[in-house]
C-alpha cells in the first residue's frame, strides 16, 4: 500500500512541476499561449517518458519479446493519440517555430524541411518520415507532426500506426535482445 501512495504522489509532483515549467517559460512568451491542454500534454509526456523502458522490460520479462514489444506499441499508440488531440490548434506550436527560427541549426536543418511547402519540401517530409517513426518517441513525433504543419488524419495514421514499428524495433530489438543476452542469464546464476 505504502508504495503505490508513493507513486501516486511522485506522479502528481511531476505533474505539478511540468506545468510550471509551462506556465514558468514567459520570458520565452511561451507561457503567454501556454494552456491546460500544454501542461497536461508534458505532464503526460514526463509520466511516458519515465515509465517507457520500465514497462518495456516488464513487457518483455512476463510476455516475451516480441509479444511485450506489440503490447507496448498499443500503450505508446495511446500516447501518441492523447499527444495529438491534446497539443492539436495549440498557439504554443507556432511559438515554438518562432524560437527555431532564433536557433541556427534549426534554421539550417529542421526549419527548411517543416516550411517549404513546394514539391521539393514534400518530398523532404516524406523521406525524413520513418527517421521520425523509428527515432521519436511518441511525444516528440507529435511536435515534430505538427512543425511540419501535417494535416490531421495523415499525423494519427503515421503517429499512432508508427507506434507499433518504433516498438518492435526498440522494444523487440533493443529491450528484448537486452534481455534475453544479459538479465536472463544473469538472473538464472542468482
Amino acid at each position: 500500500m505504502q508504495f503505490g501512495h508513493n507513486l501516486k504522489k511522485v506522479s502528481l509532483e511531476a505533474s505539478l512541476k511540468a506545468a510550471q515549467i509551462v506556465y514558468s517559460t514567459a520570458g520565452e512568451n511561451i507561457g503567454v499561449n501556454a494552456s491546460p491542454k500544454m501542461a497536461a500534454a508534458i505532464a503526460m509526456w514526463r509520466v511516458e517518458a519515465r515509465l517507457a523502458t520500465p514497462v518495456a522490460l516488464v513487457l518483455v520479462a512476463t510476455l516475451g519479446r516480441w509479444n511485450g514489444a506489440l503490447v507496448m506499441g498499443a500503450v505508446m499508440a495511446c500516447y501518441s493519440a492523447l499527444f495529438l488531440f491534446l497539443l492539436d490548434g495549440e498557439r504554443v506550436m507556432d511559438e515554438m517555430r518562432g524560437w527555431m527560427r532564433q536557433r541556427r541549426w534549426a534554421t539550417r536543418y529542421a526549419l527548411p524541411i517543416a516550411e517549404r511547402r513546394d514539391r521539393v519540401g514534400a518530398v523532404r517530409r516524406v523521406v525524413v518520415i520513418p527517421g521520425t517513426i523509428l527515432l521519436l518517441g511518441p511525444f516528440w513525433r507529435t511536435l515534430t507532426y505538427h512543425l511540419f504543419r501535417m494535416p490531421r488524419l495523415p499525423a494519427y495514421v503515421l503517429s499512432v500506426g508508427g507506434s507499433i514499428p518504433h516498438s518492435l524495433l526498440w522494444t523487440g530489438v533493443v529491450v528484448g535482445g537486452l534481455w534475453e543476452i544479459a538479465i536472463q542469464p544473469l538472473q538464472s546464476h542468482l
